[in-house]
């Protein structure tokens, strides 16, 4: 019992069309959020696992800022089951207010009294703050280092980020140059460091995340019948467990330790030292499946708790 911690596990917006953008159409994410919890409770049965809908990357932010109900255990383990890039994590992906919201941000940052008054980097700290998505720069460029220091309180020297979603373990990144809004998170450079590896050394914490290094395959959900059989066809029934899983032998596992380096053969997974061998793409292995017994799949899965995309202040 003395080693009790907190884990978080946020799950973002599918990306589905609604167009309110105030409901959800695919639980997807929602399910491999709660698969995921399955799998910390078998590995740390002691400690207090949260799942939290985030579809903005600002209640990530204050979760994360925020001791628990027991202020003395600290943070494991912080996962997320969403969109990704290599330059971002996008909470709000396709999300009607989300996009209106960014749409106006972009007008405002473009606009002529912005544009002479402000500088680039200035515009580019505001975007990095208002944006639904944590781009890379966030933590070292955007966020005050009060608020930054309130987050490091609540980590644990052995903190892992998971990254459930595509791109985001690339070492580097580069926006879209094409467009102007995109483009200021390019800090006006080439490019910038990947997200993952931006978490890691910014936060001092290991980050775990998969990339292609040609930039084109991602992450496939896989999931379990109530006879036993896995199909990874990317189908998404509404049930448990549900995976993501690298989706070709293309994609890489990286574990990013706290100075930025990545290490591809010895991934930090779910807590466990593992030898990427042991986690091939394509689909999720027996050993690791099994973990969730099958009367799991033959299950209601819990209902989905309400969510939002409306931008909350980082307060």
């Amino acid at each position: 019992m003395a080693d009790r911690a907190r884990q978080l596990i946020f799950f973002g917006y599918s990306g589905a069309v609604e167009p309110t953008g105030t409901k959800e159409r695919d639980t997807s994410f929602f399910l491999v959020a709660q698969t995921l919890k399955l799998h910390l409770q078998k590995r740390f049965p002691d400690d207090v696992i949260s799942v939290i809908c985030a579809w903005h990357k600002n209640t990530f932010v204050n979760t994360l800022r925020r001791p628990g109900p027991d202020p003395s255990l600290k943070i494991r383990q912080i996962h997320y089951a969403g969109h990704g890039a290599g330059g971002g994590l996008y909470f709000g992906y396709h999300n009607a207010i989300s996009v209106d919201d960014r749409t106006r941000l972009a007008a405002f940052l473009a606009g002529r009294g912005t544009s002479r008054l402000w500088s680039d980097a200035i515009k580019r700290r505001v975007a990095l703050i208002m944006d639904s998505g944590l781009m890379s720069g966030f933590f070292s460029d955007a966020l005050d280092t009060a608020k930054l220091n309130e987050i490091k309180s609540q980590l644990r020297p052995d903190t892992l980020m998971h990254v459930w979603g595509c791109f985001a373990g690339a070492p580097t990144h580069t926006f879209d140059t094409s467009d102007t809004y995109w483009n200021m998170f390019n800090a006006g450079g080439s490019s910038v460091e990947g997200l993952a590896r931006h978490v890691a050394r910014t936060l001092s914490i290991t980050a775990t995340a998969c990339w292609d290094p040609d930039g084109i395959h991602g992450m496939d959900f896989c999931s379990r019948s109530a006879a036993g059989a896995l199909n990874c066809s990317d189908v998404r029934p509404e049930r448990l467990p549900h995976w993501l899983w690298p989706e070709s032998k293309k994609v890489r596992w990286v574990t990013y330790d706290p100075a930025g380096s990545g290490d591809e053969k010895t991934i930090n997974f779910l807590g466990r030292a593992e030898a990427a061998t042991r986690i091939p793409p394509g689909r999720p292995p027996k050993w690791f499946t099994d973990e969730i017994p099958l009367p799991v799949a033959r299950s209601a899965p819990p209902a989905l708790p309400a969510c939002s995309a409306v931008r909350v202040d980082i307060d």
